[in-house]
């Protein structure tokens, strides 16, 4: 009897079908064992023989060990068949470790895709586990592991905090928190510039200035001269120049994990959880035609590549559908941070059409697979090409363009199912004179700042900064979630003052490790282990010796973080505090002084204070008197400012 062990339960419905009665398929459901909390600092390192993890079985998984060993005793042959990658290695070399297998005819296989072809492909071609990629995995536990735990601890410690606050540190997360953080104090410090332009409306289309006289005058930052160039202007318009151009968009390339969170949220708003999740199923299988089949290729990857057995019926489905001449052969890069170690997250299937799909998926599998399905397809499909006409309308001495827009082939958008909306097409000539049909109208803007991260973009600020992995872009948000680090408000992703307080505390006295540079750096180290080049003894000796170094040398200095307000109630210094409940902003002069600040909701409307008209009203508790304990309203300014009322609703919201 053979034995295939997977990981997910699901997975054995669909490679079952395809193996003889001679394979039995069982399942580990996850990981079956992690690093005990024992030794010193119950980091679950053996510190004397070379930092090696201490490995324990995971309790819940007792049952599934008891089960795995009884099919180990009828086995003649083991497939180790866990996910294609770093982890999945690791659950291998576990298993193998924990089933005591050494006696047994013991082999590694792998697919990228769960069709009958790939895996009976991979059983012929069984390999020995891969050491170095086990490796590559478990350095990054271990470090990932000495990082969270010491810094979680300190961070603990310097906040007055209970041992079961809902707070922690990470490489990964807290490099990530970072570029939230920078992001939003970029926001705030962002002053914007103010301009103007002149817009002219005609029938059809509108038009806008871009030169006065000799000077561009796209953007003019003179509000006189502007106004000047308005009352000059009459209502008769010379047709001065036509330029005509052409224009090329291309598709893009098939999808990596990265761009496939990007997709589902800037398309259907879809989480970067919820995404990965409804991936996961499509890759696992579901039913079909009383069969349990799979609908796309493996979906944790930071490749573009597609296979070359693949390319071939691609080829021959885009030439098929839609003729020879929207086939190209399109070179896309792959990110240079990449491990480039399967093919891009594709359908298995061409024959399963987007159409036939509707029969087998519910709503949100089948929102993911289209995207999946048409990425693929357009990415080898021609560019879409556009004719552009820019015509030049003179009105005395100031210039106004406008650029009209013709498709002259569809290319990757024949496979798209939209119309687009019929353009205008401008059949005037070169001296003739037009009409507008209003006034001129002077728009007063201003420059924009910086944007927040959503979680698509904060993903792509990841993978292009090479801080994570696939397998972590969509974990390292869900944490920062789970802390109440970050909220998310209208799509974007907003730090609240739990997550600034960890963030600067952190910044300031370990920034040498919570960045992105260094984030980046040592995943580069990981990837040269999985690679063999160097070993997890050249990395974490040093690595821990450094960090613990570092930290004695901190611990003696750390104080409390200071937010940079003072206290509305006594005048002092207001510092950042936790308790089971997370972090919060309480007065440094407890216990003579209780205040803490509550955080507004960031779409809370801000009430001007009506005496300094610089402040905003704040929320608060009387200390003394005979109305303690009561709340009211006061200054956000004080002790500047000691303006205060009872009641909210007697002020006006601006």
């Amino acid at each position: 009897m053979n034995l295939v062990i997977v990981e997910s339960p699901s997975k054995t419905k669909t490679i079952k079908q395809y193996l003889g009665s001679d394979y039995d398929v069982v399942a580990t459901k996850g990981h079956i064992r992690d690093i005990e909390n024992t030794g010193k600092d119950n980091l679950g390192l053996d510190l004397e023989n070379n930092y090696k993890p201490i490995y324990g079985i995971i309790p819940k998984q007792y049952s599934t060990i008891k089960m795995l060993n009884e099919v180990v005793k009828k086995s003649d042959r083991v497939y180790l068949a866990t996910d294609p990658d770093r982890e999945g290695e690791a659950i291998s070399w576990h298993l193998k470790e924990t089933l005591n297998l050494g006696g047994k005819d013991v082999k590694r296989i792998e697919f990228n895709e769960i069709t009958e072809p790939a895996i009976l492909e991979a059983i012929k071609n069984p390999r020995d586990i891969d050491e170095n990629l086990f490796e590559a995995q478990e350095t990054r536990k271990i470090i990932d592991r000495i990082i969270g735990y010491k810094l979680s601890s300190v961070l603990k410690h310097v906040l007055g905090s209970s041992s079961n606050a809902n707070i922690s540190a990470g490489r990964v997360q807290s490099a990530t928190l970072k570029m939230i953080t920078d992001r939003e104090e970029a926001i705030k410090n962002f002053t914007p510039v103010v301009y103007y332009q002149v817009e002219v409306q005609f029938r059809h289309f509108k038009a806008m200035l871009t030169e006065a006289g000799k000077q561009t005058a796209w953007k003019i930052n003179d509000e006189e001269l502007a106004n000047k160039i308005v009352s000059e202007l009459d209502n008769s318009f010379v047709v001065s120049d036509i330029k005509y151009g052409t224009k090329y968009e291309k598709p893009g390339s098939p999808f990596t994990t990265s761009t496939l969170i990007q997709a589902a949220l800037n398309k259907y708003n879809m989480s970067s959880k919820k995404t990965m999740k409804i991936a996961q199923e499509l890759y696992e299988g579901v039913e079909a035609n009383s069969k349990h089949i799979a609908f796309i290729s493996y979906m944790r990857t930071d490749s573009i590549r597609i296979s070359d057995v693949f390319k071939k019926q691609l080829v021959g489905h885009i030439v098929n559908t839609f003729g020879k001449e929207y086939l190209s052969s399109h070179n896309f890069k792959t990110n240079k941070n990449a491990q480039d170690a399967h093919e891009a997250i594709r359908p298995v299937s061409l024959y399963m059409t987007v159409e036939k799909a509707k029969e087998y998926l519910n709503n949100d599998q089948l929102k993911i697979y289209t995207l999946i399905y048409n990425q693929t397809v357009e990415s080898m499909m021609k560019d879409t090409e556009v004719e552009t006409k820019t015509v030049t309308l003179t009105n005395h001495n100031y210039n106004f363009t406008v650029t009209f827009e013709k498709r002259i082939f569809d290319g990757f958008k024949k496979n798209r199912t939209e119309k687009e909306k019929e353009p205008y097409e401008f059949k005037h000539e070169i001296g003739d004179v037009m009409t507008s049909t209003q006034e001129p109208k002077l728009l007063k803007k201003e420059t924009e700042g910086p944007k927040r991260f959503t979680e698509a973009s904060i993903v792509k600020e990841m993978e292009s900064s090479g801080i994570g992995r696939p397998s972590t872009y969509s974990s390292t948000i869900e944490i920062l979630k789970s802390r109440n680090y970050v909220t998310i408000v209208k799509k974007e992703i907003v730090p609240t003052q739990i997550g600034k307080g960890a963030s600067k505390f952190l910044i300031e006295n370990f920034g040498e490790i919570v960045n992105v540079d260094y984030t980046a750096n040592m995943e580069k180290n990981l990837d040269e282990i999985a690679l063999g080049d160097i070993k997890e003894s050249d990395v974490v000796p040093s690595f821990y010796n450094e960090f613990m170094t570092l930290l004695d040398e901190k611990k003696s200095s750390l104080k409390p973080i200071e937010t940079g307000e003072v206290c509305p109630n006594c005048g002092s210094k207001m510092v950042y505090r936790s308790n089971k409940n997370g972090m919060f902003e309480a007065c440094s002069n407890y216990p003579r002084c209780k205040y803490i600040k509550h955080e507004q909701k960031e779409d809370a409307p801000k009430i001007e204070c009506p005496e300094c008209h610089t402040g905003y009203l704040v929320e608060r508790v009387s200390r003394v008197g005979p109305k303690a304990g009561k709340k009211f309203w006061g200054c956000s300014n004080y002790p500047s400012c000691k303006f205060t009322i009872s009641k909210i609703n007697q002020i006006k919201t601006k």
